[in-house]
């Protein structure tokens, strides 16, 4: 037999045996994975009829344990696997502790096939937490990685980035690295979604770099570049994104990993692009190769909301329609948000997409259903966030959300679902911070005091921080102190919600005043409510009286022109202005009204107006520009953060509270470089004078410590004095220190009904969409102020005395606090040698209730006591008569 014969003899045996043991395998591994899950459930009914041991007897079933659950993973038996984690877990939890690492793994591994397999988020973190082992820990744990992997997948980033920061600074690089890695991965992930700044981001993926690339696990390289393209993804640079999930698919495949993200996003690239047919066939290949593999559920949810929006763009609804419910399905949501306990971050993606297919049917009722939904999915997350950055970075992501909502509403003519958006859409988190102050008051004394306590604590060691050097030992060791004090700080809240459903309650009530209710609160104070919302497309804006509701769409660049040229004109045109200056002023005060507020028609009177990133004083507005009568003359005009805000505040405010606190430093100190205010104390002591009760803090009493010392024992707060604030810190100043905002925010909740800030720059700061301005103003509006009277600009002193002295004249004559003020404006402006100009007397506006505030002067309170003493002396007079 020649060679060749032979060659192809043995070749067909070899092909032969090949099929024949193919054939027989899939037997023979049944029969091995039926004997193995039988052997399984035959140790833990074993076990079952076996009371506990020792320690050191169920450590060896541990051991036995783990052999078993290592071979079912093996062969991929993930839900036979799932069944002994929760066994053994029920088991060891009724021993009380094994071995600190063995009882750790016990619980990880449970709590990981708990979010991994079935992707329940909430009892993930339950089990992490179980009987707070992790606290317990000395020592850091591949748990560290779950948890703060959940906290990012949940959307909780700034609590993942504190967790990160807390194992980092806690695990054995040499020892952990794995453990290391995760963690870098993970906190770099969380800086990206949470928009940090780039150094930051490269650094942690420096350090990633350098620990992962010499390491056997090839995934946490990999990870360097697709967390850096994620940034230029989220910040539309996509041609940069392309160059890193380049790299990420060039690292896959070179080690052989089956993470497909990169591969994923360089699709979504393209469509971002608008290449949507090689973003479709790029897609098609990537759906066909994760469907053959064990790809996690929700991990597909992506790629098939990729698919559905590029079929979408092509305008092939049907098979975008198709896409769409298979992520839903990878999800795990069945039309329930109530009760949905996966990833909701994602979830809410899906809601953008099945919103905008919903778009190009034309169903707009069935978008605004989406939109609902999509509603109570936010507030559940926020409920869930415990981080203000986390809150924010919400705040602003939906923000566009709401404006599509809005817009679906008004082309509904829904002014009701469109008034609802708009309060969703603004100043939540202030709402949030009342609801809690209100809460409290169901709290135990000494329960109340401990958190207060540890709330102030956190703040302190926040601002502390910010002075710090972050590579410092110090800033290292007091952010450890940082993060325990939230962790006590967390563990009270989640006890006390579970001891005092009333406290959980208040909190969590999510009734948001409803158009007929803010009618009727409008009839009974004879107002008017006017709301914008400022979009990324469009304006729009809601007028409310008890008779009538008109909703309004302005153009988005007319409406930006109009107020930017008006308020760069208005602060620039003072005294010396010209005759030319002036009436170019006037006309421009008539565009923005004609624009702005002419086309509600409110009634006369008082009005009620919410703005929304740009504030603009109405009482300033012209109504002819030919004749100089501002919109003060027939309008007193109050502010509000939204109406849900507003109201609210009205329910706390107790009339005829009158013990002022006055301050007024005049001279400051040297080092703070500020000049002196002239007769600020004289003013100061007028009011005090005719006025009121109370304590005067003027020159070198007017301290700061002073004012910290003092502030929670007065009704009504008066302060003469600097300001100063951009879009980054708000300050103002006491005689020998400035105090900022975030010192205000660690004061406790305050008891005046009223606090009056003459001062520049007061409602001024950094600007948080869909929170409004985080001034002074806002700061006590969270210590539960319902009214401040603040600044626009750096207003001029001596109209600043003249204006506040005359409000307090009014308040004390029985009108309400906006009447009040418009008549202090009114008679300023008709006092001769007083400038008419706007930037004088229209900066000084009134946030928040505008209710009365019932004003004695000391004449009557003088009357009252020697009336009192008179009818004393009387009845002792008649008692003595009597018993003689």
């Amino acid at each position: 037999m020649s060679y060749q014969l032979k060659k192809d003899y043995m070749s067909k045996i070899v092909r032969f045996l090949i099929a024949f043991i193919s054939f027989l395998w899939p037997y023979f591994t049944f029969s091995v994975n039926t004997h193995l899950i039988q052997e399984v459930q035959s140790f833990e009914q074993n076990l079952k009829k076996t009371p506990l041991q020792s320690i050191d007897q169920e450590f060896l079933y541990y051991k036995k344990s783990e052999k078993y659950f290592l071979q079912l993973e093996k062969q991929k038996k993930y839900e036979e696997a799932y069944k002994l984690c929760v066994f053994r877990a029920k088991r060891w939890e009724k021993l009380g502790s094994l071995p600190d690492k063995e009882w750790a793994y016990v619980w990880y591994i449970h709590a990981f096939y708990q979010w991994y397999f079935f992707h329940d988020i909430q009892a993930t973190r339950k089990l992490i937490f179980q009987k707070n082992k992790i606290r317990d820990f000395q020592f850091v744990d591949k748990s560290w990685i779950l948890y703060s992997r959940i906290l990012v997948e949940d959307g909780s980033y700034q609590e993942a980035i504190e967790w990160c920061t807390k194992g980092i600074d806690k695990v054995n690089q040499k020892g952990d690295v794995e453990v290391y890695l995760g963690l870098l991965t993970n906190l770099m992930n969380a800086k990206v979604k949470l928009n940090a700044p780039i150094k930051e981001i490269t650094e942690v993926g420096e350090k990633l770099r350098k620990a992962s690339i010499n390491y056997k696990e090839k995934m946490f390289y990999f990870y360097v570049f697709t967390n850096l393209g994620e940034y230029y993804y989220r910040n539309h640079n996509f041609a940069k994104a392309r160059e890193y999930y380049s790299q990420g698919v060039a690292v896959r495949l070179k080690h052989n990993l089956e993470n497909l993200e990169a591969d994923n996003m360089l699709a979504s690239c393209f469509q971002k692009q608008g290449n949507y047919q090689a973003s479709t066939n790029q897609y098609d290949e990537l759906i066909k190769l994760f469907e053959k593999n064990s790809f996690v559920a929700y991990e597909k949810s992506k790629y098939y909301l990729h698919q559905a929006d590029n079929f979408r763009q092509q305008k092939e609804l049907k098979k975008s329609e198709v896409y769409i419910q298979k992520a839903a399905n990878a999800l795990g949501y069945q039309s329930v948000v109530d009760t949905y306990e996966g990833k909701k971050s994602d979830l809410l993606y899906w809601f953008d997409y099945r919103i905008r297919l919903s778009l190009e049917y034309g169903n707009l009722k069935k978008v605004q259903y989406f939109q609902l939904q999509a509603d109570t999915l936010i507030d559940r997350m926020r409920k869930e966030h415990t981080e203000i950055n986390s809150k924010l970075f919400w705040r602003e992501n939906t923000h566009y959300f709401y404006e599509k909502a809005i817009e679906v509403s008004f082309k509904l003519k829904d002014v009701e679902k469109a008034f609802y958006f708009i309060e969703k859409s603004r100043a939540i988190l202030l709402l949030d911070a009342l609801k809690d102050l209100e809460a409290n008051d169901q709290l135990p004394y000494e329960v109340k005091v401990r958190k207060q306590k540890i709330q102030f604590e956190i703040e302190s060691m926040k601002e502390q921080l910010q002075k710090l050097n972050t590579k410092s030992g110090i800033y290292q060791q007091l952010n450890r102190k940082l993060l325990a004090y939230k962790d006590q700080l967390n563990n009270l809240i989640d006890s006390t919600e579970k001891v005092n459903p009333a406290y959980q309650k208040l909190k969590y009530n999510h009734h948001y005043i409803s158009l007929k209710e803010l009618q009727e609160k409008l009839k009974a104070n004879d107002q008017s409510f006017l709301e914008y919302f400022v979009g990324n497309e469009a304006v729009y804006a809601i007028s409310v009286t008890s008779a009538q509701v008109r909703l309004k769409k302005i153009a988005l660049k007319s409406y930006l022109d109009a107020v930017n040229i008006y308020q760069k004109q208005l602060l620039t045109c003072r005294n010396t202005a010209t005759k030319k200056e002036f009436n170019y002023l006037k006309k421009i005060s008539y565009a923005l009204y004609k624009h702005i507020f002419e086309p509600f028609q409110l009634p006369k009177g008082r009005v009620i107006v919410s703005h929304d990133n740009y504030f603009v004083s109405m009482a300033s507005l012209l109504p002819d520009w030919r004749v100089s009568e501002f919109l003060i003359k027939d309008y007193s005009f109050s502010y509000a953060y939204s109406a849900n805000v507003f109201f609210k505040n009205t329910n706390r405010v107790n009339i005829g509270r009158t013990k002022l606190l006055g301050v007024a430093p005049v001279n400051f100190d040297e080092k703070l470089g500020v000049a002196k205010l002239f007769n600020s104390d004289h003013t100061l002591e007028h009011i005090e004078k005719n006025y009121f009760t109370g304590t005067l803090l003027t020159y070198h009493k007017a301290s700061k410590a002073n004012f910290k010392k003092d502030i929670a024992d007065y009704d009504i707060i008066q302060l003469f004095t600097h300001g100063k604030a951009d879009s980054t810190e708000s300050t103002i100043y006491f005689q020998d220190s400035v105090f900022s905002l975030n010192e205000l925010q660690r004061l406790p909740q305050l008891q005046a009904n009223l606090v009056v800030l003459s001062a520049c720059q007061t409602n001024i700061g950094k600007n948080a969409t869909g929170e409004g301005i985080m001034s002074f103003a806002r700061g006590f509006a969270n210590l539960d102020v319902p009214s401040t009277v603040s600044t626009l600009w750096s207003v001029d002193n001596n109209a600043t005395y003249q204006i506040t002295e005359l409000f307090y004249k009014y308040l004390s004559d029985g009108y309400e606090k906006d009447i009040a003020l418009q008549k202090a404006q009114l008679d300023y402006l008709r006092k001769p040698f007083n400038p008419n100009v706007p930037f004088y007397w229209s900066g000084i506006v009134l946030i928040g209730d505008s209710g009365k505030v019932v004003l004695f002067p000391k004449i009557w309170q003088y009357a009252i006591i020697g009336i009192g003493c008179l009818l004393f002396g009387l009845l002792a007079i008649l008692a003595y008569k009597k018993l003689s």
